[in-house]
């Protein structure tokens, strides 16, 4: 935990390395069947998995340290920009109680398609005209 929390700190979490997992993790079931890569680094571990959406093909991301640390806002920004590229939109959802799922200490996000927007932004964005 000591070497994680060092780590979330300096910013130093090594390079990441992305590994392809066609068929899902060996033995998974629900969601997890689903993922086709992983990326690791020093710090975090993250699945991702695709969902054919209305909008296109999101990614579903659960992101993870050895130790269930919760990653802080703007390493999950980071880990968003270094896997899908800094102008990719990315939301955390707060699910309905009957969607909760609450099984292990695991952080997800849904990276957008290229060049999605929310009708909603924290700064100010010119209107269309």
């Amino acid at each position: 935990m000591k070497l994680e929390r060092q780590a979330i700190k300096s910013g130093d979490w090594g390079v990441w390395v992305e590994t392809g997992l066609p068929h899902g993790i060996p033995g998974a079931s629900g969601w997890c069947a689903d993922v086709r890569s992983v990326a690791k680094n020093n710090l975090y571990v993250v699945l991702m998995r695709p969902v054919e959406t209305e909008w296109g093909r999101v990614w579903h991301l659960a992101i993870r340290t050895a130790s269930n640390l919760e990653p802080p806002w703007r390493d999950k920004q980071r880990i968003k920009n270094a896997l899908y590229g800094w102008e990719r939109v990315a939301v955390e959802v707060m699910p309905p109680g009957s969607e909760l799922i609450d099984e292990a200490d695991m952080y997800h996000m849904w990276v957008m398609p290229e060049g999605f927007m929310l009708p909603f932004t924290i700064g100010r964005r010119s209107p269309k005209t």
